[in-house]
C-alpha cells in the first residue's frame, strides 16, 4: 500500500446544518446502486463511444455554421519563451487508440495524481503509472474495470484522487445499442493504492432505464461523491434532451477498506423536476468541482447553454448534508460567450469539433490570496476572427463573484479542449490545451500563473508537450468525421499534485495517422511546475585580483557575475588540492586573514 507517502491534511471543515429555504432542492428520487464484480477478460459489447449530444442539435449546427463564417485570415505569430516548465522532466505518451485493439474515438482523456501514482482513464482503457517516472504499472479494459453488465458499451470515464479519504473515485456511463438499458457507473479504491485493478476497487452500477446519463462529470467534497449529467430519453426517436441532473452518493469512511453490497444514489432532477438556472432557463452540463482540500460542502458549476444565443452567466449550486442541493445563483462573467467554430487542419478537408461552449471540468481549493474557497474552470468559446478561444475563470462561489477570468487566444491559431487547475498552494494555476490551425497540426501546450501574476493573465510563453503527426480524418469504420467535424476530446484533465505545491498534472490528446480506418489518437501525460524553470547558475566570476597586504592578509577583488547574489571564497595551499572555504561575500571584495 502507498501509505508512507501520504500528505497529512486537516480534518473536514464543520459541515453546515441541513439547508432549508426557497433555493434548496430536495432529491427527487434515490436509486440503490448494486455492487458489481469484474469477470475475467470481460469486455464491452464493442469499441464504441457515446455520440456527442447537444441540448439542441439543430440550433448547434446553425450556430457552428455561423461561427465558421466569421473566419478571417490570420496574422503572423510572435513566439514567446515559456515561463512554465516540466516538473522533473515528466512528459510521456499515455494510452492510445492502438492499445488492446483499436479503441473508439474520441478518447475522453483524463487523469488524476495521488501520492505515488498517476491514473489515466480513456475510452475504453484504464492505466496506472508510477508517479516518479510515468512508467505504466498496470492497465485493463474500461469495461472489465467497471464490471459493466454484459452486452453494454462504456464511455465518458472520470477519475479523481480524494486527499481526505486517501482513496480514488471513478465514474463512467454504460449503455446498450439503442440506449434503452443504461447505467451510471461509479466506485472507489479500497485503499490509497490503485494498482490492483481487479481486486482493489469497489464498483457500483446505478440503473437509469431508458434515460442515458450522458457526459457524467465527477466531483467530490468532504461528504459526497457527486455527478452532473445531461439526460436524454432513449425510448424516443432522436433521443431528446430531458434535463440536466445532479447526483450525490455518501463517501465511504476513510477507515473502510471493504465494499458494501449496495449504496444509495440520490438525484435532484427528472422530466417533471427540470434542473434550472437562477434565471429560469434549463441548466446544461453541471460540473461538480474536484475538491482538493478539506472543504465540506462542494460546489457545482454550469455555463448557460449557447446553442440558440450567446450567454454571459455561469450557474452555481452547492451540495449540503441531507443531501440537499442549494441553488446559489447565477454569476455574470462580463463579456458574452457563444458557440466556437470548428478547428481547420492542414492536409485534410475535415474540421475538429471544438464542442458547444459547455464547461468540461472544475477544480476547487482554498485560495489564500482571496481568503476563500475558489473554483477554477474553463470552456471553449468563439473568439475574434472566427477562431475558437479558451476562456478560464477563478470563481468565488461563496460570494457569487468572479475573482478573475482570462482567455487563451491567438491571431493565427485555434485553442480548445483545455483543463485548468490550481496547485495545492491554491493561488497559482496551470492550464493545458490543444492548439492548431489550417497550417498547424494539433498540439498540446500548457501555460501557468503564480500568485504574483496580474489577475486574469497567464505568464508569458508555452510549454510544448506533444504534436500530432497527421490530421484527424477517419471516416471508414467509426465515421468519426462523418458528418464533419471530427470528434475530439471530448475533454482533457488537470489535477493538483497532493504532495508538491506548485505542481499540476494533466492528460490530453494528439493525433497520428489513420490505420484501418481508425483515427490514431495518442494521449500524453505530464506534470508542470507553475513557478517556471529554475534559474540558470551564474557563471564563475572573472578578473580575480589578489593583493598581498602582509604575511597574514590577502585582499581579493573580482568582477561581478550576472545573477549571482553572493560568492564563496576558498583557499588552497598549492592552488590545486586541499581547497577549504574561508568565507563568503555579497559584494566583489574579500579580505583573507
Amino acid at each position: 500500500m502507498a501509505v508512507a507517502g501520504l500528505v497529512a491534511l486537516g480534518t473536514p471543515l464543520p459541515a453546515q446544518a441541513a439547508a432549508s429555504g426557497p433555493n434548496v432542492i430536495a432529491p427527487v428520487g434515490t436509486v440503490q446502486a448494486a455492487l458489481v464484480t469484474p469477470k475475467p477478460h470481460g469486455k464491452s459489447a464493442d469499441h464504441r463511444s457515446a455520440p456527442f449530444r447537444a441540448k439542441d442539435p439543430t440550433a448547434l449546427r446553425t450556430a457552428k455554421a455561423r461561427a465558421q463564417a466569421q473566419h478571417s485570415p490570420p496574422a503572423p505569430p510572435t513566439p514567446v519563451p515559456a515561463s512554465a516548465s516540466l516538473f522533473n522532466g515528466l512528459n510521456s505518451p499515455g494510452l492510445s487508440a492502438a492499445d488492446q485493439g483499436y479503441q473508439p474515438t474520441p478518447p475522453d482523456s483524463t487523469g488524476a495524481v495521488g501520492p505515488t501514482r498517476y491514473l489515466e482513464f480513456v475510452n475504453n482503457l484504464v492505466g496506472v503509472y508510477d508517479k516518479t517516472n510515468l512508467s505504466e504499472l498496470s492497465s485493463t479494459d474500461l469495461a472489465t474495470f467497471t464490471a459493466v453488465p454484459s452486452g453494454l458499451y462504456t464511455s465518458d470515464p472520470q477519475i479523481q484522487w480524494d486527499p481526505l479519504g486517501n482513496r480514488w473515485f471513478y465514474g463512467a456511463v454504460a449503455f446498450n445499442g439503442n440506449f434503452t438499458n443504461n447505467y451510471l457507473l461509479f466506485g472507489w479504491s479500497k485503499t490509497a493504492d490503485p494498482s490492483d485493478l481487479a481486486n482493489g476497487w469497489c464498483r457500483y452500477a446505478s440503473p437509469t432505464g431508458a434515460i442515458i446519463a450522458d457526459y457524467p462529470k465527477l466531483g467530490h467534497d468532504a461528504n459526497f461523491v457527486t455527478f452532473g449529467d445531461n439526460q436524454y430519453d432513449g425510448s424516443k426517436s432522436g433521443l431528446p434532451f430531458v434535463t440536466a441532473d445532479i447526483w450525490a452518493i455518501s463517501k465511504p469512511a476513510a477507515s473502510v477498506t471493504t465494499c458494501s453490497g449496495s449504496v444509495t444514489a440520490s438525484h435532484f432532477a427528472d422530466a417533471t423536476h427540470v434542473l434550472k438556472n437562477s434565471d429560469g432557463t434549463p441548466a446544461f452540463t453541471p460540473v461538480p468541482a474536484n475538491t482538493t482540500d478539506s472543504f465540506a460542502n462542494g460546489y457545482i458549476v454550469a455555463a448557460h447553454d449557447v446553442s440558440v444565443t450567446a450567454q454571459s452567466k455561469v450557474m452555481v449550486w452547492q451540495m449540503t448534508p441531507g443531501p440537499k442541493l442549494v441553488a446559489k445563483g447565477d454569476i455574470s462573467v462580463g463579456a458574452s460567450y457563444s458557440v466556437p467554430a470548428g478547428v481547420p487542419q492542414p492536409g485534410a478537408p475535415y474540421l475538429i469539433d471544438s464542442l458547444d461552449g459547455r464547461l468540461t471540468q472544475a477544480v476547487a481549493h482554498n485560495d489564500p490570496s482571496a481568503g476563500a474557497e475558489a473554483v477554477w474552470t474553463q470552456h471553449t468559446v468563439a473568439g475574434s476572427g472566427g477562431r475558437s478561444i479558451v476562456r478560464w475563470y477563478e470563481i468565488l462561489p461563496g460570494t457569487l463573484n468572479i475573482r478573475q477570468q482570462g482567455q487563451l487566444s491567438s491571431t493565427t491559431d485555434y485553442y480548445w479542449n483545455a483543463a485548468i487547475s490550481p496547485s495545492i498552494a491554491g493561488n497559482d494555476a496551470m492550464i493545458e490545451y490543444n492548439r492548431g490551425s489550417s497550417t498547424l497540426l494539433s498540439l498540446i501546450g500548457a501555460q501557468t500563473r503564480t500568485s504574483s501574476t496580474p489577475l486574469g493573465q497567464m505568464d508569458a510563453g508555452e510549454v510544448l508537450l506533444g504534436s500530432s503527426s497527421a490530421p484527424d480524418e477517419e471516416t471508414a469504420f467509426q465515421t468519426n468525421c462523418t458528418p464533419n467535424p471530427c470528434r475530439w476530446g471530448d475533454y482533457s484533465g488537470a489535477t493538483p499534485d497532493p504532495s508538491n505545491p506548485g505542481v499540476v498534472w494533466g492528460s490530453n490528446q494528439i493525433d497520428g495517422g489513420v490505420i484501418f480506418g481508425f483515427a490514431q489518437w495518442q494521449t500524453q501525460n505530464f506534470a508542470i511546475a507553475t513557478n517556471g524553470p529554475p534559474p540558470s547558475a551564474p557563471a564563475a566570476p572573472t578578473g580575480l585580483t589578489a593583493t598581498g597586504v602582509s604575511t597574514s592578509q590577502i585582499n581579493l577583488s573580482w568582477n561581478a557575475s550576472t545573477g549571482a547574489t553572493s560568492y564563496k571564497i576558498q583557499r588552497s595551499p598549492d592552488g590545486s588540492t586541499g581547497w577549504t572555504q574561508v568565507g563568503t561575500s555579497s559584494g566583489t571584495t574579500f579580505s583573507d586573514t
